[in-house]
């Protein structure tokens, strides 16, 4: 039996195997040997690193190796390799910095010598463009270091070389990749392929043998099942692989109507599939073609709208022309919801005439009876099918492509046609990596998905050279829109000043900054930036094409990016430097090399590391390779760094050239990509995904799974350029994602953004900073719609607009806030895009919140005699609407709070929204201000005026005499508690998906009775009696739970704990000047415990902050309660601190009874907290837990063996925590900025 070895990339991980096999005293290697421990070994930079074992032992290494784009000689610059091998060596190769790569450093225990030609193969696999494996060889080598290499590669010696007088020079080994690489034939299929064909669709794609039977191929080739003239089957062959037996099998065609296509699909930006060669006749065609046109949340302007013509408010029935100062409010209300919450204000379709312009047909084809015009001008043909078989890498998918282009030498682009539902096979998923994914336009009636893919894109070689002046042109020929006309550093800076929040940087003003960047570079000896050309070709500047240019500088804030990001500790910046790229622009047939491309260019310039800034309120740069990058996660958690974050330093270094966006780069909301020049690995899920609602759940599932690659550790990050690839399909409501990422709305009293209502949130930071730090649209497919219909045996959601949406897991996140009782909604009449009257309001969204706030402006505008604003319900947000409502132009007198009777009952969850002792407090404060309450009344029910979406009168009825109340509103405010409305819960039926008083049934894995159906929030209710808190829980809690059921996560993280127990948060702006952050705990267990009201409470009041901390019985802190008159300061720190036990928070109970506590915000913002809020002190608190359950396991048999009592025995423990506790603070010591003393400190000060 063959032996078979496993080669894979080596990450920090496997330094205790790789120290074994670097001691061996049987290991042989080449290269330059790390003498230092291998722990430093994954400190430099290497390209590839692998590591060879066997199948059946994964522990025992037998090789391991390094790949760099630059060869290991510290005597050389790392991007004068090419000058030194052409100037030194006789080397006839076409080497090139794209094309080449070093094998730097190989180490083996075992004698086969096939595992170096395997690490070879895999580097040549993994590297489509490198056609050339370098091994530099030392003067004094051993001839046996190298034998295996001469038999593979060519030895070139240097020019100046001579047997006898010189022969002790350095030599280099050049493997190249023809010759060595195994050959793959292709050839047409034969009928006699057809078990093998069908042997690998069993695999991958099995409906195929059912819908067509067992000699499907085999017919279609004899002809009995239908033509083939324009079609291609094509079968390969691959003799190391499968033993000479058909291991893949591409079926092409020609058959493809362009103009269809074009019709359907917006191919504009791939050329419409024609070829325009430049100064050959041409032919023109013009087809009429719909457009998708999308909007972001616009301004609402009701001064332009004469509402007199259209009269679509009418409360009374009199005689009159003009309406009523009341019907013209309404109106004005009606207006806005309409334009708000309809699709066609948020995407429109426009027509136009498209002119193409393709090669005309030689003149000698016209005599042949053939169709002319645009289907016959195509240049392109489809790939109908594409299978691997299971033992192919997945690499082969470029070969098989390359293979396509030179069956149909006379097309450039290739089209895959993807029917929606398909379940992406793996060969499949491969190939897609290198197209394009084109949208359909507005009418299309073809469902398919269609990517394409061309010609250029895989045959063309690419180089890098610097900015020289003739290139200039070049560049601004790449900014279309540029107009010429004279400027200065002067004239950007004004226009800087004066731009909108959110500017993307428009072509003249692009240009006019590259020109002075471009003087910088040319005429400076040390210039702040450096531009680099990318170019089409490798025979040199003046035979290739300029595609693209970069430009970068010097990065110097990665400590203070590192403060808001999650990122590694810097400990390399003695080591390299890191580059900023500013600007990027390249043809997108390239993007698919990025990773070369910036490999190349950090090569260059001698950065290790790239990074780019993208700003969203400001001015952006603009950078056509940005999601070729990593995006960098914000930090989870914020936390308190005991710094002046205003100080300069906090800010991204200005330009002494060009005025670039200034940033903070420590607080404020920006979008950060990284490269660390290691390989692209895509990483996401490959059958189809459906959430329905964008909930908070769903907003911290989003962010979960496009960071799912991110560890503590950054195991991941250290060895790929993990590229996220997922297929989420979110439905959610008209507007409601345009309002989340709309940065341009101006509040017409707010002065400062982070203060205003619709810029807050009442969420902890991982849930805000998922649209605010991040743009999910880019990662996530959003489609606005209403859901009809779930058809589970189908598996396919249908849309109020006719979409139907297929998906293999189906996640239901639509839990709301607040919204009217079912039974009152089922009264409610119904509007065309409202599903509430128009003078009523929830607050479930930034949408809720937009809308109100023009209704809120259109009413304090208005010429009411009396303005009356109803606000009901029971929550702290009610508060906050309150000073909403203050600060936004309303009088107290507006405004009526009617709270609901608050019921009595014991407390047993921990719920964050609620406070009832805060309450009373906050009722007498909103009550001084002026503001009408009324107190224990219920709400029953509206009255509506005739024939109008509007209300007249909100009814209630007050406790505990049962007297009714009638109260004429304007405006009603619902905050009464909903978590499933009525479409929903109707819809849900209707799918027969269980729905029990208001609760979906789910099991404890939150699966509904459909198993491909699941659902969460606050609307779920477990089918059976479980004894801890599942609902009020934390948002990331909950979503990391999702992702572990529907196994989403890279990796198995074994058994976790199916109680909930992360902090929960709530925050809020009150009024009179204060704000407030609950945090709360959810309760982990709930059989045989008291009340919240048997809690220990301390509180503290100082200098404007109060603070109250509720402790349970076993001395865990349960709640954090802050309110204070401190707007910026930032509380959110404090989530650090909730759930720890009384001990692990320097004895906190008893210093407070003591005394030695007079404001606990400050208690935690002492310097001893900093440890607890660092990002390896969970793992520390895990690995304290393992040592004390082994040793609890062990207890009995210690204290017999060693003689010793329990108390003895605790004092042990203690020991070993103390001992973890030391080495967890000498590992990180230098990351703390407030400095401590360790034991040896003292030692060496004695």
């Amino acid at each position: 039996m063959e032996t078979e070895y496993v080669v894979r990339t080596a990450g920090s991980s496997d330094i205790e195997n790789l120290e074994v096999l670097f001691r061996s005293d049987s290991s042989r290697y080449f290269g330059e040997k790390l003498e230092a421990p291998v722990s430093q070994l994954f400190q430099e930079y290497q390209t590839h690193r692998m590591v060879v074992y066997l199948n059946d032992d994964p522990t025992r290494f037998l090789a391991y190796c390094e790949f760099c784009i630059y060869p290991n000689i510290p005597v050389l610059s790392n991007d004068l390799w090419i000058q030194w091998i052409k100037c030194r060596f006789c080397v006839d190769l076409p080497i090139s910095l794209m094309n080449t790569i070093f094998l730097n450093f190989y180490i083996h225990t075992a004698s086969d010598d096939k595992i170096l030609k395997l690490v070879i193969l895999e580097c040549f696999y993994r590297e489509h463009k490198v056609g050339f494996v370098i091994i530099c060889r030392p003067p004094n080598f051993k001839a046996k270091e190298y034998e295996l290499l001469e038999k593979y590669g060519r030895v070139y010696f240097p020019s100046d070389f001579d047997m006898y007088t010189r022969k002790n020079l350095a030599t280099i080994i050049i493997i190249s990749r023809v010759g060595f690489m195994p050959t793959v034939t292709f050839r047409k299929a034969l009928p006699e392929d057809n078990d093998d064909v069908i042997e690998m669709i069993d695999v991958e794609e099995p409906h195929m043998r059912a819908e067509h039977g067992d000699y499907y191929i085999a017919e279609l080739l004899l002809g009995t099942s239908g033509k083939m003239d324009k079609d291609k089957i094509i079968v390969t062959e691959d003799t190391v692989q499968t033993g000479g037996s058909t291991d893949g099998m591409m079926w092409l065609s020609e058959d493809i109507d362009i103009e269809e296509l074009i019709k359907n699909y917006d191919l504009e930006s791939v050329g419409n599939l024609v070829s325009c060669t430049p100064d050959a006749p041409h032919h023109t065609a013009k087809v009429d073609v719909y457009s998708a046109e999308h909007f972001g949340l616009r301004p609402v302007d009701t001064k332009s709208v004469d509402f007199d013509v259209h009269r679509s408010v009418i409360l009374k029935h009199v005689e009159k022309f003009k309406l009523t100062e009341q019907e013209r409010c309404y109106a004005a209300f009606r207006y806005i919801s309409d334009k708000l919450k309809s699709a066609c204000s948020y995407l429109t379709r426009v027509s136009k005439t498209l002119e193409i312009t393709y090669d005309a047909a030689h003149r000698r084809s016209s005599m042949k009876p053939k169709k002319h015009g645009l289907s016959a001008a195509g240049r392109a043909f489809a790939l109908k099918n594409f299978i691997l078989h299971p033992s192919l890498r997945m690499e082969y998918t470029f070969y098989y492509l390359q293979a396509m282009f030179s069956a149909y030498p006379e097309h450039d682009f290739c089209v895959v046609p993807v029917p929606p539902g398909t379940n992406y096979s793996l060969s499949l998923w491969a190939l897609l990596k290198f197209f394009t994914r084109v949208p359909h336009r507005p009418d299309s009636v073809m469902s398919d998905e269609i990517f394409v893919c061309h010609r250029s894109s895989i045959n063309t070689e690419l180089s890098v050279y610097p900015l020289q002046n003739d290139d200039m042109h070049d560049i601004i020929s790449m900014f279309p829109n540029y107009v010429p006309h004279q400027s200065s550093t002067e004239t950007i800076i004004t226009q800087h000043v004066h731009a909108s929040q959110h500017t993307v940087l428009d072509d003249n003003m692009a240009v006019q900054l590259l020109q002075h960047i471009a003087i910088d570079v040319l005429d400076n000896l040390k210039p702040e930036f450096s531009m680099w050309i990318v170019r089409c070709g490798n025979l040199g500047r003046e035979n290739s094409t300029t595609v693209g240019f970069v430009v970068l500088r010097n990065f110097s804030n990665y400590e203070s990016i590192y403060k808001q990001f999650w990122l590694p500790y810097d400990e390399n910046y003695l080591t390299f430097d890191r580059g900023e790229i500013v600007m990027l622009r390249l043809h997108p047939y390239f993007h698919m090399w990025s990773d070369e491309i910036l490999r190349t260019v950090s090569l260059r310039t001698g950065f290790r590391e790239l990074f780019y800034f993208q700003q969203f309120k400001g001015m952006v740069m603009p950078n056509d390779l940005a999601f070729k990058m990593m995006p960098v996660e914000p930090r989870r958690m914020k936390r308190n760094w005991f710094i002046d974050t205003n100080h300069e330093t906090c800010f991204r270094r200005l330009s002494r050239i060009v005025p670039l966006p200034r940033i903070n780069c420590v607080k404020d909301n920006f979008y950060l990509f990284r490269h660390n020049l290691f390989p692209s690995k895509y990483i996401g899920n490959q059958n189809p995904l459906v959430i329905v609602g964008f909930s908070e759940i769903c907003k911290a599932f989003l962010r979960l799974m496009i960071f799912s690659w991110n560890t503590p550790d950054f195991k991941n990050v250290n060895t790929a350029n993990c590229l996220t690839y997922l297929d989420i399909t979110v439905i959610c409501k008209y507007g409601e994602i345009e309002a989340e990422y709309d940065f341009d709305l101006e509040c017409a009293y707010c002065t400062d953004r982070s203060e205003c209502y619709l810029n807050n949130g009442n969420y902890c930071p991982f849930v805000m900073d998922a649209t605010q730090r991040l743009d999910l649209r880019n990662w996530i497919h959003f489609v606005p719609g209403k859901v009809e219909h779930i058809d589970c045996n189908e598996k396919v959601i249908t849309l109020d607009n006719n979409c139907r949406i297929h998906y293999e897991k189906l996640l239901l996140l639509c839990d709301t806030k607040y919204g009217l009782p079912a039974d009152m909604q089922a009264k409610i009449p119904k509007g065309k895009v409202s599903d509430v009257p128009y003078n009523y309001a929830h607050i479930n969204s930034r949408l809720d919140k937009i809308v109100l706030y023009y209704k809120i402006l259109e009413l304090c505008n208005s010429k009411l005699s009396k303005k009356r604003i109803i606000i009901y319900g029971y929550t702290l947000a009610i508060y906050e609407c309150i000073d909403f409502l203050l600060k936004h132009g309303c009088q107290p007198e507006y405004i009526t709070y009617v709270q609901p009777l608050k019921v009595q009952a014991p407390e047993y969850l921990n719920i964050p929204i609620t406070d009832k002792n805060l309450d009373n407090i906050l009722i007498e404060m909103i009550a001084d201000l002026g503001i009408h309450i009324h107190e224990s009344t219920n709400f029953e029910d509206f009255t509506f005026y005739k024939n109008v979406f509007f209300l007249k009168t909100a009814n209630f009825r007050k406790y505990p005499h049962g007297e009714p109340l009638s109260l004429e509103c304007d405006l009603f405010i619902n905050f009464l508690e909903n978590h499933l409305t009525a479409p929903t819960e109707l819809m849900l039926l209707k799918s027969r998906i269980r729905v029990q008083d208001r609760q979906i049934l789910v099991d404890e894995n939150f699966c509904t009775n459909d198993p491909n159906i699941y659902a969460a929030g606050k609307n779920v209710s477990i089918i059976w009696q479980v004894f801890y808190q599942y609902t009020h829980t934390s948002e990331l809690e909950m979503a990391e739970r999702l992702v572990d059921i529907l196994q989403l996560n890279q990796e198995s993280n074994g058994d976790k704990d199916f109680r909930f127990s992360k902090p929960v948060m709530f925050r809020a702006l009150l009024p009179m000047g204060h704000k407030i952050v609950k945090i709360t705990t959810p309760k982990r267990y709930l059989l045989g415990k008291l009340d919240n009201t048997y809690s220990h409470v301390m509180t503290t009041y100082h200098d404007g902050d109060f603070c109250r901390i509720r402790m349970s019985t076993n001395q865990i802190v349960e709640e954090i309660t802050c309110v204070t008159q401190h707007l910026h300061r930032p509380l959110v720190f404090l989530e650090y601190f909730c759930g720890k036990h009384d001990a692990l928070l320097n004895n906190l109970k008893s210093r407070y009874q003591l005394g030695l506590i007079q404001n606990f915000i400050s208690f935690f913002e002492e310097p001893w907290t900093e440890y607890i809020m660092h990002d390896r002190f969970v793992d520390m608190q895990a690995k304290n837990r393992l040592t004390l359950m082994g040793l609890m396991r062990q207890k009995h048999s210690v204290i017999k063996t060693l003689d010793i009592g329990d108390e003895d025995f605790d004092v042990a423990c203690k020991h070993f925590v103390e001992s973890n506790l030391l080495k967890f603070l000498r590992s990180h010591r230098h990351e703390f900025i407030n400095k401590f003393a360790l034991p040896e400190d003292w030692e060496c000060h004695e």
